[in-house]
């Protein structure tokens, strides 16, 4: 009777955690700044523990903001844990003007928590308006795909930091790396619940592979394959949350071009003296 009562109690918990984690994973707006967004966010089988897979995007004074990220562990405790990072991105996203600095102070509010030695696996970006670069903090996160004529390659621009929570473990500050832009570039970000995934006889997901056969002009219908293809590769059964966030980057070229080509249509003015 009391094993009964516990696993009742059990799963009201993590019934008010799954809602409390499907309300702060707010849906991204269609277009940040220049750029467009889309996510998806898949549970694990039924009956799995809740997941720690959390993201956001925000447009910022200093452009567009990405995070996601991947708690340790499963339950209550990483969905607190990522609820807490998740929460310390949105306060500081608007405020905090150099990304690796941002990545600190995130680290901070999480190695503060008391008695806690949870940590997040994350992964931040930035692409100033008008820009034609992204900039990336990497904190143990699997790199982002850049998807790109066809293409489909991992993006290791520098040895990643610790995941949040655990920057005392090393000496240096977290670094940024920067990836060039080109027409119609597309980042994918997504959480290791993607890339673990496995079929039939034991074999991961390949992530680059199938992002490059199936990706399709409108972001939300790119998405709608490639879970379903995850989906169906893992026989249904996925065993940890997956989510993918995808930024489309076709209209910062489109922009820069336009502007370039506008510049060369103005009239020049002469450099020779008006004749008195």
């Amino acid at each position: 009777m009391r094993l009964r009562r516990q696993g009742r109690g059990l799963k009201a918990l993590r019934a008010v955690a799954e809602t409390v984690q499907r309300e702060m994973l707010r849906p991204l707006p269609d277009r940040l700044g220049e750029l467009r967004t889309a996510v998806r966010y898949e549970t694990a089988q039924s009956g799995a523990l809740v997941g720690g897979d959390v993201y956001d995007a925000v447009h910022t004074p200093f452009g567009v903001r990405l995070f996601i990220g991947d708690a340790m562990g499963k339950g209550l405790s990483a969905v607190g844990t990522a609820m807490d990072a998740l929460g310390a991105f949105r306060n500081l996203a608007q405020h905090e003007r150099r990304l690796p600095a941002l990545a600190q102070r995130m680290d901070s509010v999480l190695a503060g928590r008391d008695g806690s030695v949870d940590f997040v696996t994350a992964l931040l970006i930035e692409v100033p308006d008008g820009s034609d670069i992204a900039e990336l903090v990497c904190c143990g996160h699997p790199p982002p795909l850049l998807i790109r004529a066809g293409r489909a390659t991992f993006v290791d621009v520098l040895p990643p930091s610790p995941p949040l929570g655990l920057f005392g473990l090393q000496d240096d500050w977290c670094r940024a790396g920067t990836v060039p832009l080109a027409g119609n570039d597309r980042l994918l970000l997504y959480t290791d619940g993607v890339t673990e995934a496995r079929d039939a006889k034991g074999d991961f997901y390949p992530l680059a592979e199938r992002a490059a056969v199936l990706n399709d002009d409108d972001p939300e219908t790119f998405l709608d394959v490639l879970t379903a293809d995850l989906i169906q590769y893992s026989m249904g059964k996925l065993h940890d949350d997956a989510a993918l966030l995808l930024i489309d980057f076709g209209e910062v070229r489109a922009r820069a071009r336009q502007a370039w080509a506008e510049s060369c249509q103005a009239p020049r003015k002469s450099a020779r003296r008006p004749i008195r």
